[in-house]
């Protein structure tokens, strides 16, 4: 009796899991949920490797838990900063490439709104060149693994374009301002 109460328990759960991943795959209008499929590129600033550049990240939406959606994905970007005091010139360049897992979170009935967060895991390349006027210059490079957390959130301006917003922290830069398209 109790094996046949959690067979029943699970079909159902199985059944309602199906449900709720047909419905967001089939509203190309709704929040973010299973099957949604998205690019992102935005401009990149500050953070541990400071500077600014641009980036790119595509999420795919894997599976829903309740109101919340699991989706995973990859982050790459390059940042660039170049100071100078006199004849002296640094300039740092920085290209993470990190696999990305966000969860997503409805707010309320909103669903022009997809906030999220995550965690992030990767390398980071990291390059240093110094010119000293006449003196010369000198370069160096370095490969680490690099992790991350991320926060954002995105507005959809249009039915596949949305603007998005994301903090984040440790190897990753600190602000990603942009756009993302839903395929």
């Amino acid at each position: 009796m109790r094996w046949q109460a959690t067979m029943l328990a699970l079909t159902s759960a199985l059944v309602v899991g199906t449900a709720e991943t047909s419905a967001a795959q089939s509203a190309p209008n709704s929040g973010f949920g299973a099957g949604t499929r998205l690019v992102s590129v935005g401009l990149l600033a500050g953070g541990d490797y400071s500077g600014t550049g641009v980036g790119g990240q595509v999420e795919w939406g894997v599976r829903n838990v309740g109101r919340t959606t699991l989706s995973l994905g990859a982050f790459v970007g390059v940042q660039r900063e170049s100071t100078g005091a006199g004849s002296l010139e640094v300039t740092t360049s920085a290209l993470p490439i990190m696999a990305v897992g966000n969860v997503h979170f409805p707010l309320g009935s909103n669903e022009r709104l997809d906030m999220y967060a995550g965690a992030s895991l990767g390398i980071v390349r990291v390059s240093l060149k110094s010119e000293a006027g006449n003196v010369g210059s000198s370069s160096a490079s370095d490969t680490n693994t690099g992790g991350g957390v991320q926060v954002g959130v995105r507005y959809r301006a249009a039915s596949r374009l949305s603007l998005m917003g994301q903090l984040g922290l440790v190897d990753l830069p600190l602000i990603m301002a942009g756009l993302s398209l839903r395929l």
